[in-house]
């Protein structure tokens, strides 16, 4: 949002509203917006329910997407299966052969379908690891799913992963607190590396390896790339792939 609001202010614009997807579930309020006010140019981001997106296309003359599949408009994304699979790339160089993995299915409810997942299962095939799917937590995207699941985990009478991709740092930290409950060490018991490079990453216990995503820069990359398009700047479609890079803290390495 930062770099949405910098990059729109930047080129003498400003942001109307923002909605986020519990508002867009709100039938009153969709027609409210699309109805009431001019709206220019719209960004969006992934998660919209399809028929809510569609509505929003048809009725709004410039629309750029982050990270949504769309490929008529413009859109600014990041590679999540290389993240993902840099991530697991990251503790196979550890060490680590017996890795597991938490995240959630997304909209899809399909876990397969999840890119992130989609990252680790590549990595470990690559490197010629089986999946084991006793290591692989769906928590559902919820932090609260994440330590349950670690937990029962730990608690089972079967042989434990040295090693956790997490596919976002909030799951790793919520399942992170879990292990050391059980008085096990990180990363000498179970090592951990995270995705998003959250601020608070940098303050876990102890810090938390993750894989770092430029969501500043596509937040400004979007907002000047819709007021292109706006302007005629710009005028077929593309995607803008954005780089990600490896944080490697003490969760996943003796540093």
């Amino acid at each position: 949002m930062e770099g949405i609001e910098k990059g729109l202010a930047s080129l003498g614009c400003s942001l109307a509203f923002l909605h986020n997807l519990d508002d867009l579930m709100d039938e009153s309020l969709v027609e409210a917006m699309l109805s009431e006010r001019k709206i220019d140019g719209l960004i969006v981001v992934e998660g919209v329910r399809p028929d809510i997106y569609e509505r929003l296309k048809q009725a709004i003359p410039f629309i750029v997407g982050i990270d949504i599949s769309d490929h008529t408009v413009p859109v600014i994304a990041y590679d999540r299966i290389g993240a993902a699979a840099s991530a697991v790339r990251h503790l196979l160089s550890q060490g680590h052969s017996r890795i597991g993995f938490i995240g959630g299915a997304g909209l899809s409810g399909d876990l397969d379908r999840e890119k992130r997942y989609r990252g680790y299962k590549h990595a470990l095939q690559e490197a010629g690891i089986a999946l084991n799917p006793d290591w692989v937590l769906n928590a559902d995207w919820d932090v609260n799913a994440s330590y349950a699941r670690m937990l029962e985990l730990l608690e089972r009478d079967a042989p434990l992963p040295t090693a956790m991709f997490a596919s976002s740092d909030m799951m790793a930290i919520s399942a992170m607190r879990a292990v050391t409950e059980k008085n096990m060490r990180i990363p000498e018991d179970m090592a951990f590396i995270g995705l998003d490079n959250i601020e608070i990453a940098q303050y876990t216990t102890p810090p938390l390896s993750s894989v770092h995503i430029p969501k500043y820069e596509m937040g400004d990359m979007a907002a000047k790339m819709l007021v292109g398009f706006m302007q005629g700047t710009y005028s077929l479609p593309f995607k803008l792939l954005m780089p990600y890079e490896i944080i490697v803290r003490q969760s996943s390495a003796h540093i």
